[in-house]
């Protein structure tokens, strides 16, 4: 019995139930010889008939009896265990995905996302957390399902697909007292004062690179570590602010702030998920990676 399956299990609990060899064999699509074969290696194994003719069919014996109960118990447990997760239903489950993304991401992308599961998934829940050098063995290890930004350097074992391009713009008071125009000069970027984000995710090593290869001079006067302190800190200040468009849009169209095109150019880059291919077949995951593709593929 070193070899037993799940198809055993399951003629042994069938033969019990229907009392008869030829039912069994009809109700599981298999033909009688093999059901008479595995009955016969129970019997060989506990050394018992475990079923005999009697006018009402093939009646258990007591030993069939005794262990009916845990040959059902281990029928239903590899059977849970081998549909786990083999399908996913967005409408009724309750699952929480592990989702990673900059701040930027969850001002730009949240609000449509949480809009869609709101009408689609409503049960189901969202733990959301920042990108940071951890964020690659989270995935590896499935503390988190999907992550979303800029995220370069994975090794093998990663995949991502592409969702959007993104370039960057300059962010700056509506007030600001130098900054009258529409346009934004080389010689005044250089001359004003910056605030500059220092977070990981969002692709600001390419205007770090950019700004280098030129040669060009930012001077900075505010250092932050996320871009929640953007808006309060360029609102009732002189600083300039390299933002991503999008960011910039949204917090251009509700606050007394301005964008300006960059007076040099900065290569755009592509905001993209990322997964493991320990859980590239997840159903669940493999739902939510297509939802959030739908929802921001270009």
């Amino acid at each position: 019995m070193d070899n037993i399956d799940l198809k055993m299990l399951a003629i042994f609990e069938e033969i019990y139930r229907s009392s008869s060899i030829s039912r069994a064999a009809e109700k599981l699509d298999l033909g009688q010889p093999a059901i008479s074969m595995a009955l016969a290696r129970f019997r060989r194994h506990y050394g018992d008939p475990l079923f005999v003719r009697t006018s009402n069919g093939m009646a258990p014996t007591p030993l069939a009896q005794a262990i009916i109960g845990p040959i059902r118990q281990a029928l239903g447990t590899l059977t849970l265990t081998l549909q786990h997760r083999a399908s996913f239903d967005p409408a009724g489950s309750e699952r929480m995905f592990g989702i990673c993304m900059t701040d930027i991401g969850q001002r730009v992308m949240m609000p449509r996302l949480l809009a869609h599961l709101r009408e689609v998934a409503p049960a189901v829940r969202i733990d959301l957390s920042y990108v940071s050098e951890r964020t690659p063995r989270d995935l590896e290890s499935g503390q988190v399902d999907l992550a979303l930004g800029f995220l370069s350097g994975l090794d093998a074992g990663f995949f991502q697909q592409g969702l959007f391009s993104e370039h960057f713009v300059c962010l700056a008071s509506s007030r600001h007292p130098r900054l009258t125009g529409a346009t934004l000069t080389l010689a005044e970027f250089e001359g004003e004062s910056h605030l500059v984000v220092a977070t990981q995710g969002t692709g600001h090593g390419i205007v770090e690179k950019t700004l280098d290869e030129l040669g060009i001079r930012r001077k900075i006067g505010l250092r932050i570590p996320n871009f929640l302190g953007v808006v309060s800190n360029i609102v009732d200040t002189d600083y300039l602010a390299i933002v991503p468009y999008r960011f910039g849009r949204i917090v251009a169209s509700n606050n007394a702030t301005k964008l300006l095109d960059l007076p040099f150019p900065v290569p755009p880059y592509r905001v993209m998920q990322h997964w493991h291919e320990r859980y590239a077949q997840d159903p669940g995951v493999v739902w939510l990676r297509k939802a959030v593709a739908e929802l921001f593929t270009e």
